[in-house]
């Protein structure tokens, strides 16, 4: 074994390296007492060896292979420290060591590799640190820079779930960097995101936001906004929607989960072709059975972030709120629960029939986010309360 080596009267390995952290030259070859026995086959060869003025061929133990190996891959100070009281580290700026874990986690079929959509929010994350705490070696980082990083975030308003977001990235990155030992722990804690209600648009207002889509943008910029009402589906399955899903005979829409499906081990999910859909599909759109391709083809599939495409959204919403039409601004996330919520608290459908219809993981998630009370509906149900029936009631 190379850079193993034994020593007259010492019962233990050596291990020889040379320490490029040393600041006087004489002194960067050094020499480390292992603390690990010579095995009694190596012996016999050292022995023999000697005999043959050769030098001794030396296999060692797996534990001697293991630390030999953390020395050869540079792994950092503390592990090598726990092991032989050395401090070594292995010299990795942040984006050097981030080169790694996209690579580490990017291996295709490999249990933990995670999506290029998921990996493009991380560079986001770890350019946010870049940009105010400079691009340092990896153990040089410490906790008081995770605190300037959310200084940052602060002074560019990011909001606290977009903090949550980053800082899970980089708690991500850096556990990364403490199993490979290029880090003594971890500096980054979790922003705790906040929990909000998914806030769905009033109906009068998105009366407006189709109206005018219709009449002031692309055909096909309404079209996509209203079968994304109509069917309370998300971006990314509205953008890849299929023409031959849609069975006008049995009426019925496959609509695949693109976003969770995966994760759900269901990659699509039933909805019903009701008449207002149907003639949406047919009158509005030409779709007929038997259409093959994308429904929406005129938009792009961007993988890494589906909602690109749909930029005229925020560019109608912020036109309608600056002329006061509209009172405040909406994002394509809350047309989701602007139909979830008009079939539960308008329409009375029951929330188990909507958690099928919206493919939610569980019933909590429906009726936590989109059961809301509606008082004129509960008003006119409370007409039969009198004191009568109130303070007598049995």
């Amino acid at each position: 074994m190379s850079g193993i080596y034994t020593q007259n009267n010492s019962p233990y390995y050596w291990l020889r390296y040379y320490n490029k952290f040393e600041e006087d030259p004489k002194k960067k070859r050094k020499s480390l007492n292992t603390k690990i026995p010579v095995t009694e086959a190596d012996k016999k060869r050292i022995k023999l060896a000697k005999t043959k003025d050769e030098k001794a061929e030396l296999i060692g133990t797996p534990e001697l292979k293991k630390l030999k190996r953390e020395f050869e891959q540079g792994l950092a100070e503390w592990a090598i420290k726990m092991n032989t009281g050395i401090e070594l580290i292995k010299t990795l700026t942040f984006s050097e060591g981030f080169e790694e874990y996209k690579k580490d986690k990017t291996i295709p079929g490999r249990k933990g590799s995670i999506k290029q959509s998921t990996i493009s929010n991380y560079t986001i994350a770890v350019d946010h640190m870049l940009k105010c705490c400079s691009n340092k070696l990896i153990y040089k980082y410490k906790e008081s820079d995770y605190n300037q990083l959310l200084f940052h975030f602060e002074s560019i308003g990011l909001s606290i779930n977009s903090r949550s977001i980053y800082s899970k990235a980089l708690h991500s990155v850096w556990k990364f960097f403490e199993i490979k030992h290029y880090a003594r722990k971890n500096i980054i804690d979790i922003v705790e995101p906040e929990e909000k209600d998914p806030n769905p648009i009033p109906l009068g207002t998105m009366a407006i936001i189709i109206k005018y889509l219709k009449e002031n943008e692309n055909k096909h910029h309404y079209q996509i906004i209203y079968f994304m009402l109509l069917t309370g589906c998300r971006p990314s399955s509205a953008i890849e929607q299929l023409k031959e899903d849609i069975d006008f005979l049995s009426k019925q829409i496959t609509i695949n989960n693109i976003k969770t499906g995966a994760r759900k081990g269901k990659k699509f999910y039933r909805f019903p072709l009701y008449p207002e859909l149907e003639r949406f599909l047919y009158e509005e759109m030409g779709v007929v059975q038997g259409n093959k391709g994308r429904l929406f083809e005129q938009f792009s599939v961007v993988p890494e972030h589906y909602t690109w495409p749909l930029t005229f959204w925020k560019r109608a919403i912020n036109y309608l709120h600056k002329n006061e039409i509209i009172p405040e601004k909406y994002t394509l996330k809350q047309i989701r629960p602007t139909f979830a919520t008009f079939l539960i608290n308008v329409l009375g459908i029951d929330i188990y029939d909507v958690q099928k219809l919206l493919d939610h993981t569980n019933i909590k998630i429906t009726d936590k986010h989109y059961v809301s009370y509606n008082t004129q509906r509960i008003r006119k149900d409370m007409f039969a309360i009198t004191s009568g029936s109130l303070l007598n009631a049995k």
